[in-house]
This record gives C-alpha cells, sequence and structure tokens, in this order.
C-alpha cells in the first residue's frame, strides 16, 4: 500500500517486536497487513487510538511466544523462548552452584548501590536549596561589602536599603525583609484554665508581609492579605502551632514574648517548607511589631548591617544591569554619612546575591545560619562514584575469576554453532541478572540503614523520598549500566576463549588477564588506602579541636539565660549561690563565647576621625576570673561602680589599633566614654576555622544575656538541681533556660564530627568491598594451583611457606595501590585542612597507620584462606586432580 504522507507511521518499536520474533519470509506479508488496518483505523478512530490497536494486534501475534501453550506459523524458533529460557536456566543454575563467589558479587554491588543512593539523595538535597521558589532565579539577597584593613562581607544591611533601592532602581518588584531578634526569645501562653507554659524559640524572625508572597509559604490558617501586617502579631509553623495549642485552632490567640513583655495574637500558621531552603524558622513576628522598639535614627542609619534584604527582579532585568546602576544609588543612599562619593566608593561595594547560591557558596558575616559548603558536595560527590566504581571493578574482578571454571561449557556451545555475539548477550544478561538482585538487595539496605543516616544528617529522610518517578528512573539507569558495564568485560573475556583450549579444561590465565587483574586489586586497594588516610586525618583535626588550648576554661562552665523580671532579682540571685561551696565563681556577660560577637565602632577620645570596627562583647565585673582569662597587662573590672564603663581589649586589638601604650586611653563606643584598664592574652571567643579577631570587653552588666556559673570540683548534677531550686524560688514566673558551655563550642564542629563519622562508614564499605574482591581471587588462586601446593607439601613444604607463597602473590599490589594512594591522599588532605586558620600537621604516622591497617586487612583476608589451602592433606588434593 502506498502511504499517504500525511499519515503518521505506526509505532516503530512496535514493529521492531514483528522483526526480532517472526520468521523472515512473513514479516512483509504480517507488516503490510498490521499498516492496512492502521490507516484504515485513523480515518475510522482516530490516530491515538489507531495506534493502541496496532499495538494490541502485534501483542496478539505475539501471544504463542509470551504465553508458551499455542504454536504459531508466526513466531520463529531463534531468538525464541526455548533459548531465552535456556540462558536464565543457565543464570540460575550458575548463581546457585557458585554460591560464595555469587553472594560476594550480589553484597559488593548492593553495598555500593546502598552507599550510592544516600549520597545521591545528600547531593540532590544540597543542589536544590532555593531552587523551588517561585522565580528563584530572580531572588537575590542584597550584601554589603567592607573596603579597607579589616574586609568584611555582609550578609544583613541597612534596615531600608531594599526599600530605598526599588524607589531608585527600575526593575525591582517586590522587597522583603527578616531581621532576627536577640537574644533567643521567651515566649508564654496562658490557656482559658490559667495554666501557663514556657517555650525557649531560638529560630525566628521579623518579617515583612511580602515575605508571604515572595517565598511561597503555604497559608493553613489565616488571611494572606493581612497577615504579618498588624502591629504585635505572629505567624507560627504547624509544628509551633501544635506545641502550644494542640488540636485547638491558634488563630486569635495570644502568646506572650516574655523578653519584650508584649502580647502578640496569631493571625497565621504556615506549613514547614517541603524542599531545602536556607529559610528555616519557627515562627515571624510583624515587621511594625519591631519598629515600636527601634529608634527613628537606628532605622534610617545607612551603617547599621542589621536586616535581611531580599528583591525580586523584573523578568526583562538582569542581575547585571541591576548592579550597574549602584554606584548612582549608593551616593544617593550613603549621603547622609557626610561622606563624599570617593569616599563611599573607596569604602563599600554593594551586591546582588542569587539566593540559590546562598546554601553553598555564601560564608558571610551575620548569615541567617551557617551555611554548607561545596566543597562537601564534590568530596561525597567523588567519593559515591570511587565506592561504586569499586563495586564495579570487584564484580569485574570476581566474574573474570569464574570464567576459568566455565572454559568447558564455552567450547560446548562453541562447537555447537554459538557465535561470540550470542555468549557476549548470554554472560551480559548473567551480569545484569545479578545487578538486578543486588540492586533489590541494595533497596532493602536502604530502608534498614536509613535510622543511622538520620542521625548523622541534618535534613532526616524518609523511605517514600526514594521512591519517585526521579529516583526510580536512576535506580532503572544504574541496574543497567552497572550490569552492562561489570558485564561487559567478562563476557567480551568469556567469548574469547579458543574451542579447543576451552574443552581441554587449561586454567592457565594468559597474562593480559592476569595483568588486569592485579591491575583492579591495586585500584580496589588505593581507594580504601584514601579512604582510610583521609578518615585518620579528619579524625586527627577533629581532636584537635577538641583539645586545643582557647585561653579559657570552657569545662564545667554553665551557662543560664537572664531576661524579664529575672533581672530585678540577679544580685539576690548570684548573693544565693556563692553561698555554695560548689559554686567556684559566677558572671554576667551579653554573648556566649562560640556565638556571633558583635561589631561596633571603637572611637579614641583625642582623635574622633580614626574608627576601629571591633568585636564587642558586655560583661560585669567576675568575667575574666570566672572564664580564667589571663590578664597580661593592667587590671580588671573588680573595683569599678555598677554603672562605670570601662575597656579592656585582647592582644589582637592592640595590634590592631597599632597602640604602644593603651592603658589609660579613652575610647567612646555605643555613646559611653571609658578607658582601656587591662590587656589579655588572646582567646578563641569562636571557632578554629577563623583566626582571633580583636576584641573589646566593655564593662557594662546591664547589657548582659547570661550569667556564667564555673562549677568546682565534681558537683555538677547537685549544682545544677541548685540553680534550677534557686531560679525557681527567686523567679518562678521565668523560665529555666541554661546550656553547658562546653557542649555549645563542640556544636560549633558538627559538619566536621558529621563528615568524620560519614568517612568511616565509607571507608568500613571500601575496606568490606576490596576485601570481598580479594577474598574471592584468593579462592580462585587457591583452586588454580591446587596441584602444585599438593606437590610442595609432598616435597616438604611447610604450612608456613606455603602461607607466604599465597600472600606473596597479593601483598604485592596491595604495596603498589598504598604508594600510588599517598600522595593523591596526602593532597586533598592538605587541601581541606587549608579552610581552617588552625588545624594539625600531616605527619608520618597517618601514612604508616593507612598502611598498617590495609595491610592487616589484607593478610587476614588472604590468610583465612590460604592456611585453609596450606592445611588440607595433599594426597586427596593429587587424587582428586
Amino acid at each position: 500500500m502506498n502511504k499517504s504522507k500525511k499519515h503518521p507511521e505506526p509505532p516503530r518499536w512496535a514493529t521492531y517486536l514483528l522483526h526480532l520474533f517472526c520468521a523472515d519470509h512473513l514479516v512483509e506479508e504480517i507488516e503490510g497487513d498490521l499498516e492496512e488496518l492502521f490507516f484504515q483505523r485513523i480515518q475510522l478512530l482516530g490516530e491515538k487510538k489507531a495506534r493502541i490497536r496496532y499495538v494490541l494486534d502485534v501483542m496478539s501475534l505475539m501471544r504463542p511466544f509470551v504465553f508458551k501453550n499455542k504454536s504459531s506459523d508466526y513466531i520463529q524458533p531463534l531468538p525464541g523462548s526455548s533459548m531465552i529460557r535456556n540462558y536464565l536456566t543457565i543464570a540460575l543454575r550458575n548463581l546457585l552452584r557458585q554460591k560464595l563467589n555469587s553472594s560476594l558479587n550480589i553484597i559488593g554491588l548492593a553495598a555500593g548501590i546502598t552507599c550510592s543512593l544516600f549520597i545521591l539523595l545528600y547531593v540532590r538535597d544540597e543542589l536544590h536549596y532555593d531552587k523551588q521558589f517561585t522565580g528563584s532565579d530572580r531572588i537575590y539577597r542584597i550584601t554589603l561589602e567592607n573596603i579597607g584593613e579589616k574586609t568584611r562581607h555582609w550578609a544583613a544591611t541597612a534596615p531600608l536599603i531594599g526599600e530605598s533601592m526599588a524607589q531608585e532602581i527600575p526593575g525591582i518588584t517586590e522587597v522583603a525583609r527578616f531581621h532576627r531578634p536577640y537574644p533567643d526569645r521567651i515566649f508564654s501562653y496562658t490557656s482559658t484554665n490559667g495554666t501557663s507554659e514556657r517555650f525557649e524559640e531560638k529560630s525566628g524572625f521579623y518579617a515583612d508581609p511580602a515575605v508571604v508572597h515572595m517565598f511561597n509559604m503555604e497559608l493553613v490558617k489565616g488571611d494572606l492579605t493581612t497577615v504579618l501586617k498588624e502591629v504585635n502579631t505572629i505567624v507560627l509553623t504547624t509544628a509551633m502551632a501544635k506545641k502550644y495549642f494542640g488540636d485547638q485552632d491558634p488563630i486569635g490567640k495570644v502568646i506572650q514574648d516574655d523578653m519584650d513583655n508584649i502580647p502578640m495574637k496569631v493571625t497565621g500558621v504556615v506549613k514547614e517548607f517541603p524542599f531545602p531552603t536556607h529559610l528555616q524558622f519557627d515562627y515571624l513576628i510583624s515587621m511594625s511589631t519591631r519598629y515600636q522598639t527601634l529608634s527613628k535614627e537606628d532605622l534610617h542609619n545607612p551603617g547599621w548591617s542589621s536586616f535581611y534584604n531580599y528583591v525580586l527582579l523584573d523578568p526583562s532585568q538582569s542581575k547585571t544591569t541591576v548592579e550597574a546602576k549602584f554606584p548612582e544609588f549608593m551616593k544617593k543612599f550613603y549621603a547622609p554619612t557626610g561622606e563624599t562619593p570617593q569616599q563611599i566608593f573607596s569604602t563599600r561595594k554593594l551586591h546582588l546575591q542569587p539566593i540559590q547560591d546562598i546554601h553553598l557558596h555564601s560564608k558571610l558575616e551575620k548569615e541567617m545560619a551557617p551555611n554548607s559548603d561545596s566543597m562537601y558536595v564534590y568530596i561525597f560527590s567523588v567519593a559515591a562514584a570511587l565506592i561504586l566504581l569499586l563495586a564495579a571493578v570487584n564484580f569485574i574482578n570476581i566474574s573474570t575469576a569464574q570464567a576459568f571454571k566455565r572454559m568447558k561449557e564455552v567450547g560446548v556451545r562453541k562447537a555447537m554453532g554459538a557465535s561470540k555475539s550470542q555468549l557476549i548477550r548470554q554472560f551480559v544478561g548473567e551480569a545484569l541478572l545479578l545487578a538486578f538482585i543486588a540492586t533489590s538487595l541494595a533497596l532493602f539496605l536502604f530502608r534498614l540503614i536509613i535510622p543511622l543516616y538520620n542521625t548523622l544528617s541534618i535534613r532526616p529522610i524518609e523511605v517514600d523520598q526514594l521512591f519517585t518517578l526521579q529516583n526510580i528512573g536512576f535506580v532503572l539507569v544504574l541496574v543497567v549500566l552497572v550490569g552492562w558495564l561489570a558485564g561487559s568485560y567478562p563476557a567480551w573475556f568469556i567469548a574469547g576463549f579458543n574451542s579447543i583450549e576451552s574443552l581441554k579444561g587449561k586454567k592457565t590465565p594468559r597474562s593480559s588477564i592476569k595483568w588486569v587483574r592485579q591491575g583492579m586489586i591495586v585500584f580496589q586497594f588505593a581507594v580504601s588506602v584514601f579512604m582510610i588516610f583521609s578518615t585518620l586525618i579528619i579524625y586527627q583535626q577533629l581532636r584537635f579541636f577538641h583539645s586545643k588550648d582557647i585561653g579559657f576554661d570552657k569545662q564545667q562552665v554553665i551557662a543560664v539565660k537572664v531576661y524579664g523580671k529575672m533581672y530585678n532579682k540577679i544580685e539576690t540571685i548570684m548573693q544565693t549561690l556563692r553561698t555554695n561551696p560548689a559554686v567556684s565563681d559566677l558572671s554576667m556577660t551579653s554573648t556566649l563565647p562560640g556565638d556571633r560577637f558583635s561589631t561596633d565602632m571603637f572611637i579614641p577620645v583625642n582623635d574622633p576621625q580614626k574608627e576601629f570596627q571591633l568585636r564587642h562583647i558586655w560583661v560585669n565585673s567576675n568575667f575574666l576570673s570566672t572564664l580564667g582569662i589571663e590578664l597580661k597587662e593592667g587590671n580588671g573590672f573588680d573595683h569599678l561602680q555598677l554603672h562605670q564603663t570601662a575597656y579592656i581589649l585582647n592582644e589582637a586589638a592592640i595590634k590592631a589599633m597599632n597602640l604602644d601604650s593603651p592603658l589609660g586611653m579613652q575610647f567612646v563606643s555605643r555613646g559611653d566614654t571609658g578607658k582601656i584598664m587591662g590587656i589579655v592574652k588572646d582567646f578563641h571567643f569562636a571557632s578554629l576555622h577563623s583566626t582571633i579577631e580583636p576584641l573589646v570587653i566593655v564593662h557594662k552588666p546591664f547589657q548582659t544575656n547570661y550569667m556564667l556559673i564555673n562549677v568546682a570540683g565534681n558537683h555538677l548534677p547537685e549544682t545544677l538541681e541548685l540553680l534550677k531550686s534557686t531560679f525557681h524560688s527567686l523567679s518562678p514566673e521565668t523560665l529555666f533556660s541554661y546550656t553547658f558551655l562546653n557542649e555549645k563550642l563542640n556544636m560549633l564542629y558538627a559538619s566536621e564530627n558529621r563528615m568524620s563519622q560519614v568517612f568511616q562508614l565509607f571507608s568500613g564499605l571500601t575496606i568490606l568491598i576490596s576485601c570481598l574482591g580479594l577474598f574471592s581471587l584468593v579462592i580462585y588462586t587457591v583452586e588454580l594451583r591446587t596441584k602444585e601446593i599438593g606437590i610442595r607439601k609432598i616435597l616438604g613444604s611447610s604450612v608456613l611457606e606455603v602461607i607466604m607463597l599465597l600472600l606473596k602473590n597479593f601483598l604485592q599490589p596491595v604495596l603498589i595501590a598504598t604508594l600510588i594512594a599517598w600522595p593523591f591522599a596526602w593532597w586533598v588532605a592538605t587541601q581541606w585542612l587549608q579552610n581552617f586558620a588552625y588545624h594539625i600537621a600531616i605527619d608520618w604516622k597517618v601514612f604508616a597507620g593507612s598502611a598498617l591497617l590495609i595491610w592487616l586487612i589484607a593478610i587476614l583476608t588472604v590468610s583465612f584462606q590460604s592456611i585453609r589451602a596450606a592445611l588440607t592433606n595433599p594426597v586427596n588434593t593429587l587424587r582428586n586432580e
């Protein structure tokens, strides 16, 4: 039939089935009849239904082949059901006959695939941060870079910079701001029956009404048009609403902010974001509430970096276009400071930071929360690829070793006329079957290990997250890819056997294959050495973090939050605690070591034009003695009056300001004038990721937020109970909230702790997979040299000599692997350590430890089977041969 050009062709894949399964002399006739029906049905039923009926016709013709209960002239015998069934039967028989090797193959692949699935979910989450907001590619955060001697790049900017920018620069369609309350809030709720509950809330912001729209927040309850607009209103997440109100409707209920003594009406409940984002919060307070306590000077101060300003650009505008207009905007915005344009441009620079870059590429001053690092994504991605490749290499190694046991089978098949392509298809099919079984086991292991993974991950996962269309597609591709890659080389190798040698059953491997196998062992153990080396480096760096002298006493120190009515009774509380012999010392501070210390201007009275932007902390008189900070020069605050302002500087501040004789000099900070009374030795008030910064310790007890209690001896539990009872008796209307200072400082290295645990798991996995392959090859080698071992023992070789003979063949590639892995591991570890201002030096112990561990593991793996072979009765061995 002549096909009209206006008609489409039938489904090609269905036509391909006809050519694959039907006899050649009938294909043309069948295809012509089916096409005739297809074009007729297009006119009667339409194209969609015609295509469906065409497929049904093809499947009907194939029914005898599928169900094997009818005969048909259409179905040709090859490659028919009997051959495919035969392939499957042989594959299953070999799987059962070689139970040990098959199990090792499956376990190795399953372990590699399981690990890859976990890392897939982790990497996918990391790469998808903030990408599911509508128009996320057009949302930017305004950041400020200070230029000068001490360059700082700020994530937070001036309160009105976003609104001013929208007025001056076309292309900015929307502005939304967040502002963090400080310190952490204490909220209380009194129910209708008079009972009150109090909670400490660490994750929340003041926010503009525009944040709901810009960031696609889904309101469960509340009015989208009015939420966050009124003064003293609050929006809760569903989890926080459940914590305070249970199943009751929270709308209209009042939550008390005990820190500022402000009642706030609940006007909305929002769902937690169902996707990863840097915007993590439990509550949002209306920005107009913050305006009540904010002075006009602070609100219009262009140098006060405290608000997170986000802008949404018009689709027609680009980041480059908008940033090009920043110089003109900066002249107007910073004009109230009295600076000339040259001074403005020489000291600061504004940027638009894509919201999608914040999580992995932003470590700015005053971030909303600690971000991750793209380096870890690369590290884990490479680790996943190495482990998966390791599993595939292990599969190839075991499969090529097993190939020699099937030489006679291959010889018979080739003698019966089997082509090389048929043999390759058979063995690749067997590899795909093993990959499918391994993947099924991997999914089971994935479900089993999820609880362990969730203890290591910041963002827990559920089983349902794996079974998405995208992930199922990935798993299917993984099965085919791993099966094909892992089976293609052994299949090609097996199919290339000489028929005569195969029928004779010769087992001596060709030299090229032997070298390939040795190379695979080298690769496997090189990866293992690299992982062990990296794990040791991470462990030593973490131990360094926790053991380094940081310049003050962090052990046995309890920090209690002080707020509200506690301040009225703070002297009584402190006097009561001092009478207890378990309390060594106590003091007050505005900020805990490990938290971000505020930066403020420190101005010399005799030279007001010379300003220094330094870290500040506000304390009372006993701060230095409570933490055991060493005073280098001058005096402490011991004899000062309660309202008297004075300063103590650290060595870094003296160096930064280039002061020769600072004691007695007068400075101004936040409008208060005082003199420098002393100099303390540098101490690490922040993490060891960065160097010690200049610090000003200000005597101002009424600006403190925490009480520090240094506990003497081993009385920590009793002292904690004393603190609880004292605070509850003297201030029963407040919440007793405390933390241990050493635990807080340890949290600074939470990401490194998790990385250490993950690398320990990865190292164990790579060692397991490597040893599985090595163990399988030892079994094969012993079988190959059975007669040789028997003859050697009859001629007088000892058990130890036989063991050493076998060990020598396998320890040589392990030695080569160690020498190859060391330089690469050293380079990667060095690059990672450069991220820390204070880090360990890589010494010979790490090299020796990684080599010793991998050698012991390899020796134990080889020795087990070697000893068994050496102890075998040579009479039985030679008789069997």
